[in-house]
């Protein structure tokens, strides 16, 4: 979100979850809403985050002609499309797993000049499986990162 607003991008976030929508509109989401909810235009493009592939055709609904749509989690369910004039009007889906190095340090670039704040707690190597518990429940802030090693 912040590469988007450091670009002068509209955000709009469509989450089940009232604390991740809550925590949209702090970190300046212009519109936040549910599935249900009617989003204000059509979007140029989307990110899909959780590894749902249902999500994709609502996803595909939300875009504008030409828009684009990006699958972020490494795999996800498997994904149908029953309405295939979704997927007409120059629309696309691709995948963050196909990202080029240009791709990368593009983002690495604007992440410099945008000043990205970044938030991450750090946990022992023995402690994983109590962090993994932790994650799925939503109750870490920012990234969980394990650190294998001392003084690293």
């Amino acid at each position: 979100m912040q590469v988007a607003k450091y670009k002068n991008i509209k955000v709009y976030v469509i989450t089940r979850s009232e604390k991740n929508r809550k925590l949209a509109k702090q970190i300046g989401a212009d519109w936040v809403g549910g599935y249900g909810d009617k989003i204000p235009e059509k979007l140029d493009g989307g990110i899909i985050f959780p590894p749902a592939g249902d999500l994709v055709t609502h996803a595909l609904s939300q875009l504008d002609s030409g828009g684009k749509l990006v699958l972020a989690p490494v795999t996800m369910t498997p994904i149908k499309i029953n309405d295939y004039n979704l997927i007409w009007q120059e629309r696309s889906i691709i995948s963050l797993a196909h990202i080029t190095k240009r791709d990368g340090v593009e983002f690495l670039d604007i992440a410099e000049r945008a000043d990205l704040k970044t938030s991450i707690e750090v946990f022992p190597f023995d402690a994983v499986p109590e962090v993994l518990i932790r994650v799925k429940h939503g109750e870490v802030r920012g990234n969980a990162v394990i650190q294998i090693a001392e003084n690293v």
